[in-house]
């Protein structure tokens, strides 16, 4: 069973941010994240799907009121809509494959999610 956190409707587009691994590489996201709560981001040593249930309703309501936070909110999940829209070089390739996946388990994308590679 998956329990997910009942966010208030204005931040909404929390879930999606924390549902994409770029937060682990984006500056951004990584300060929205910290500000959302920083004692608990740092409790759960910067992980944001953790945090996000970590957060009290009361710290939730008051960000959702906060416009100051709510803007850099929308601004951080339009830059997120225009990075999973937008082409990139790939695709200027002629007669190359619609998509390739690659990933390495040698090099973590955050200290979050567990590495399960090699011997302890």
């Amino acid at each position: 069973m998956t329990v997910r956190l009942a966010l208030p409707a204005a931040l909404q587009p929390l879930s999606e941010l924390v549902m994409n691994l770029r937060w682990s590489w984006n500056p951004a996201s990584l300060d929205l994240f910290r500000e959302v709560d920083p004692d608990a981001w740092e409790a759960v040593g910067q992980d944001p799907v953790r945090l996000l249930g970590e957060v009290s309703p009361e710290r939730l309501s008051a960000l959702a009121a906060d416009q100051d936070f709510l803007d850099r909110l929308q601004a951080a999940h339009a830059d997120l809509q225009d990075y999973l829209s937008r082409p990139r070089w790939y695709q200027g390739l002629k007669d190359a494959p619609r998509s390739i996946a690659y990933f390495s388990p040698e090099f973590g994308i955050t200290e979050v999610l567990p590495q399960y590679s090699g011997e302890k």
